[in-house]
This record gives C-alpha cells, structure tokens and sequence, in this order.
C-alpha cells in the first residue's frame, strides 16, 4: 500500500493549489475592475430637492450664510449683511414656513426670492433645510422679509459695497480769499501739469469710489517727498508733498488705501508734470503764457483764470506776470 500511496500525494497537494488559484481569481480580476471604476459623484440637496452648491469661492468672491429662523424665531441671523458686488448670500431655513422675499415695507420688489427668483409676489414658503442663494451684481442697499412674518419684524437688509476704485486725482490750492482751486491729475495718458508756485509744497487730493479709512503715500518718481501722514474725509484721500523741485515729472504712489468695508485698493501710481509759469499747459513756457498772465492782470480770480495766478495769492497782477516772464523758456520733454 506505501508503494500506491507515496506517488499520490505530490499530486494531491497540486490539485489544491490549482483549486485555490481558481477561487482567488475572480475575487482580484473584480476588485481589479473596482478600482477601475470612477467613484460616484456625491450630490447634497435641501429639502425640496435642489442641489446645495459646495464649491468654494473665488478669490474674486464670497459667499455669506444667513440662517432663516433660527431657534423658531421669527428673525434672520444675522439680519444685516456687508458684502462686496459680486459676492453671493446663501439663506439656510432652520425652521420651515418662511420666505426671503426682497422689498420693504412688506411689499415686494421682485429683485430677488427665494427659492428660485421667481413669481415673488407669490406665498413662496420653504422647509425647514432648504437653501436658497443669490448674488449681488450692483453696489446698493437690498431691503428683504419673510412674507408671512414681515409684521412681526422678521426683516433683513443686505448691504452690496462696490469695488474700491480711484476715480480723481487733483493738485489743490487755495488762491486767498478767492478760494481752492483745482488742477486735474489724468489717472492715465499724459499727465496734468501744475503751473503754480508755493515754494515747493503741493496738495493733492485722492477721490475714490467708496469711504476710506486708512492708507499710506510715497514719492515714487521725481524730487519731493510726502510731508506727514495723509488725511482721510468721506472718499477722499489728501497727501501733502514738499520740497517739490520745478521742470520735472513726479510721481506718488498710493498704498495699502482701505475703506469702510475692510476692501484694499492694490498700489496705485498718479503722476504730474511740473512746471511753474505754463499757463497754457503745453509743457513749455514763452511768450503765450505772459500774454495769456497780462491779460488777466486785475481780473478776479475764477475757476476760468486760476491758472495764471501762478502766485497763488487769490490776486492777479504784476507779481504774476513777472513771475511768469522769469520761468520764460523753460520747457518739459
């Protein structure tokens, strides 16, 4: 019997390999094909059914969450909102039966609803869950209520601040009694040009597109520099320069300037030309610019002449015509 039974074992234990080998098989070829397969796309929706958007913000944008009725309470949380134009308001309800309806005073103005900016005079009450968003393209102020608990003071206000912008730029004098004048600074193409003297301090004053709280200048380009800090009034922003040498360009750049929305301006650079006596702003001062002085002399000073009062005084006379004659052939390129 050793004899029949040794030859067989060999055999035996191969036939249980190829057995096992023929299980595990299927088992790798289908975890093989698994990974292969792409993974499902998860979607979240509210209550209603709609897809929650889940991406992230741009860095040009931002999304802001007000939860609608919170606790039960007849509110929304919070009820103002600051956001820049392009930035988007996301409502989240908390509690059923409620609307966000855009209007005041109870009476809707059809700029925006919930759930989908649709028929917004209608009874559109949502479910505890549901979400509704909607982006503010145009800088104001947006009023908002629910439609059934408007009078019980379940109100809201979204408040859309327009990108901060520099919009002027002026040299500013103030000619005596006659009052400030102002010289226009181009934020781009050729640069203005100051004619006036006043032993090389200027003024210049910075208008933006909304309040601003905080920034900083410097002289960039050309001789002069910033004396003190700058001062800030409502949207503007005024910077004074000293030791401001005469035939040259000069350039200050504006930095770090914030508003009342926290927005700041990136670096911004205005230029001016220099040249004491031309009063016809053609980068060159000659005979026309004495003519132009003469002409004037015993005039009041308006915001048609200012210009040839190179003195700044608020008085055109012989002072200003001399001064001009005596800055004769001086030229920028």
């Amino acid at each position: 019997m050793k004899r029949l039974i040794l030859p067989v074992r060999p055999i035996s234990w191969l036939m249980m390999l190829l057995a096992a080998a023929t299980l595990l098989w299927p088992m790798q070829a289908r975890a093989g094909e698994m990974k292969k397969r792409p993974a499902a796309r998860i979607v979240i929706v509210d209550a209603n059914g709609r897809e929650v958007p889940s991406a992230r913000p741009s860095s040009v944008s931002q999304t802001f969450d007000v939860t609608v009725a919170p606790g039960f309470q007849f509110i929304f949380s919070p009820d103002t909102v600051n956001i820049s134009v392009g930035d988007t308001v996301r409502w989240t309800w908390n509690s059923g039966g409620h609307s966000v309806t855009g209007g005041e005073n109870c009476s809707a103005n059809s700029e925006f609803c919930s759930p989908d900016d649709m028929n917004c005079g209608a009874l559109n009450l949502s479910d505890a869950g549901a979400v509704y968003q909607h982006t503010f393209n145009t800088a104001g102020t947006y009023s908002y209520y629910c439609v059934v608990h408007c009078s019980r003071g379940m109100v809201g206000t979204v408040n859309v601040t327009a990108p901060l912008q520099l919009m002027s730029a002026v040299s500013r004098k103030t000619h005596g009694a006659a009052g400030a004048f102002d010289v226009p600074l181009p934020l781009s193409g050729t640069p203005g040009l100051e004619c006036r003297s006043s032993g090389g301090n200027h003024t210049l004053v910075f208008t933006f597109s909304n309040n601003v709280t905080a920034g900083s200048a410097s002289v960039t380009a050309g001789t002069g520099s910033v004396s003190g800090s700058p001062s800030f009034s409502g949207n503007t922003m005024t910077v004074n320069l000293t030791g401001v040498t005469d035939v040259q360009q000069i350039t200050v750049t504006l930095s770090g300037v914030t508003d009342s929305s926290a927005q700041i301006l990136p670096n911004t650079s205005v230029s001016m030309n220099m040249l004491i006596g031309d009063t016809t702003g053609n980068k060159s001062v000659n005979a026309s610019d004495v003519s132009q002085t003469k002409g004037q002399s015993g005039a009041a000073v308006t915001a048609s002449n200012f210009r040839t009062d190179v003195t700044a005084n608020g008085v055109l006379n012989a002072s200003d015509v001399s001064l001009v004659k005596s800055r004769s052939g001086s030229a920028l390129p």
